[in-house]
């Protein structure tokens, strides 16, 4: 027997319907009472939805903010020392903390977008004359994600499609937010008050010459081992030196307004240099400098083959007293060797030592004081025992020393001095016997650069000592910088977090207001999910019968397919139209409104066909079975007995 009826034999009740339209049982539904807003998921909350969307954007503007504050003042300061060493590392912090932030954003919209999906078929069904494809057997959450972005693509869902994708977008928030943050070593620079422990002056011990031999022993052992410079010496430079300042960082180092000596050893070869070997007992090595500045050395060339020394220059044919001080007159460096033919050859170096006084801005590395720059701002004019008398800023040579007044310990500090910075350039020339030949005593100035870079680092180290006396009332203001822990916005984690937070909120304002307009006539009183609330959709509305338990989705699919749904306007049930085929299968008359009091009667059909799905490309209209009345049809076709 049939399950729907044909209208040449209604019930009583439908017929004194006017209309052709035909409603299972939807009519013996009473009318609901007022609606009530309980039982709706949190997204159809509207406010709820848009103060998660505002407070996106409210977040992305922050952000922004937050960059150009961290950009601005290189990071934010943090603890230096982690006081969760043990237990985690700041990457993790960094990394974790801002993830968990924004884990609640991206869960939250995409439950919202999930309930949007789980109501789609039902606005369909709101819209009316609704496929079963479209409505009853569509199924937006379970599909996949991509194959459900290209259908509602394809059917122009445009509400639908926007929550996908902006709900499968904040799947990025969490990527960008755990690279957001990170602790950075940055330099950063304070005013720090340095106490001062030395100020130009000259030494009150200099005429000990201790000074001028521990400079002379640095000296020998930095050419030899490579040494860097000492502390508050760098090249030529001398600078005040400074108690130690606490470092409270990586790479600390200050920069300080002080005092500085510059000592140049103005070192040249000159273009006369004559070996006299006529007395075989004394050799004399006579230069002649451009201005004709002389000076004479002797020696005896059976002592050594290879022999160095240090001689003063005649102050009068400088230019300068002849009553000069031979402590700051120039001087000589000379070398002489016996070559593997025979050949004696002699090499010299003249040197006019000078010093200048200056006010300069000192960067002192703190980890061992080395000087790292030296800024010239002004000359040094304060009077007093270096820039005034008794030097008036003439320079020690600090290899020649008067010793007419001294006594023996002073003596050989004089002696071994005068020996150690010309040994020190010798002997590292003649590290190698063909090197020695070839670079040093072939060419006519191949000492000249070796003599000069020794020679000026002993004066520096020297001045250290001798231009400079302790104090302890001098301060000074110095710039104090350090390699501390910042903690830093990344810009490109920040520019796109913002974005997508900017984007996604605004979108989302867009999409649940429109969603909102679209299901205001949609009146669920049980959320949809649960078989209970599907079965009361759907139990007065007959075409359930039409399935059964074992049916595939294809199988439910086929006998579905000559059928439109919409839901009743005044009940909020699920109801059927029969709708009609051409002969290709075309959709055979117009859609109804949905929500019309009274439903299409549907035609009739073979109970075969309408349980079984099987005989579709038959005529129906070749079957006709009795009917009963309404009252007496049961839903379901009696059980074939068996034969």
């Amino acid at each position: 027997m049939r399950i729907f009826r044909s209208k040449k034999q209604q019930s009583t009740e439908s017929a004194k319907r006017s209309s052709k339209r035909y409603r299972e049982s939807t009519h013996l539904i009473p009318t609901p009472g007022a609606r009530s807003s309980k039982g709706k998921a949190w997204p159809l909350s509207t406010w709820k939805v848009l103060t998660l969307a505002v407070f996106m954007i409210v977040l992305g503007v922050v952000i922004q903010i937050v960059r150009a504050i961290s950009a601005h003042n290189d990071g934010f300061s943090v603890p230096q020392k982690n006081v969760f060493q043990s237990v985690a590392q700041p990457s993790f912090l960094t990394a974790f903390f801002p993830t968990l932030f924004v884990f609640p954003l991206s869960y939250f919209w995409a439950s919202a977008d999930r309930v949007l999906r789980l109501y789609q078929p039902y606005i369909t069904l709101l819209q009316g004359h609704a496929r079963a494809e479209d409505s009853l057997l569509e199924d937006y959450v379970m599909s996949n994600v991509f194959f459900t972005l290209f259908k509602t693509l394809k059917r122009r869902e445009w509400i639908i499609h926007m929550s996908m994708a902006t709900a499968l977008v904040t799947n990025l928030y969490q990527p960008l937010a755990g690279a957001l943050l990170t602790v950075r070593q940055t330099p950063k620079t304070h005013p720090q008050n340095v106490s001062m422990s030395t100020t130009l002056g000259l030494a009150p011990d200099v005429s000990t010459l201790n000074a001028f031999l521990a400079a002379a022993g640095f000296t020998e052992a930095a050419a030899f081992q490579g040494l860097p410079d000492p502390p508050f010496i760098l090249g030529g430079w001398s600078v005040a030196q400074f108690h130690p300042v606490a470092a409270g960082g990586l790479n600390a180092s200050v920069v300080l307004s002080t005092t500085g000596v510059n000592s140049a050893a103005n070192c040249s070869v000159p273009p006369t240099i004559n070996l006299d070997t006529s007395i075989a007992t004394n050799y004399t090595i006579t230069v002649h400098d451009a201005d004709g500045c002389t000076s004479v050395a002797a020696f005896n060339p059976a002592s050594a083959d290879q022999q160095y020394g240090t001689s003063p220059a005649l102050p009068g044919t400088c230019g300068l007293d002849p009553a000069l001080d031979v402590s700051f007159a120039p001087l000589m460096f000379w070398f002489f060797h016996t070559s593997d033919s025979g050949v004696k050859q002699a090499r010299a170096v003249m040197c006019r030592p000078h010093i200048e006084l200056f006010n300069v801005d000192a960067q002192v590395y703190l980890t061992n004081n080395s000087l790292m720059s030296v800024e010239p701002l002004s000359n040094y004019t304060t009077a007093n025992n270096v820039s005034g008398d008794p030097l008036h800023g003439k320079a020690y040579n600090a290899v020649l020393f008067n010793q007419s007044s001294v006594n023996d310990f002073v003596k050989a500090r004089a002696v071994a001095i005068q020996s150690q910075i010309p040994g020190a350039i010798f002997r590292f020339a003649s590290q190698d016997p063909n090197v020695l030949q070839t670079q040093f005593f072939d060419p006519p100035n191949g000492f000249l650069s070796l003599t000069d870079r020794i020679y000026t680092q002993h004066l520096a180290v020297s001045a250290k000592t001798v231009y400079f006396v302790s104090t302890s009332s001098e301060n000074e203001m110095g710039q104090y910088t350090s390699l501390v822990e910042r903690l830093v916005v990344d810009t490109l984690a920040a520019h796109g977090l913002s974005a997508l937070l900017l984007l996604i909120g605004m979108l989302g304002i867009w999409i649940h207001l429109a969603h909102a307009r679209m299901r205001r006539a949609l009146h669920l009183a049980a959320p949809p999910g649960t078989l209970a609330a599907a079965v009361a959709l759907t139990s007065h509305s007959g075409f359930g019968a039409l399935l059964f338990p074992y049916d595939d989705a294809r199988t439910i699919a086929g006998k579905l397919a000559r059928l439109r749904f919409s839901l009743d306007a005044r009940t909020g049930a699920v109801v059927a139209d029969e709708y009609g085929f051409d002969g290709e299968g075309v959709r055979g008359s117009p859609p109804m409104p949905g929500g019309s009091a009274e439903k299409v009667e549907l035609r009739s059909m073979p109970s075969n066909v309408l349980l079984h799905g099987n005989a579709f490309g038959r005529d129906l209209e070749d079957v006709q079975e009795p009917e009963l009345p309404y009252e007496q049809e049961p839903l379901v076709s009696p059980r074939p007995k068996r034969r």
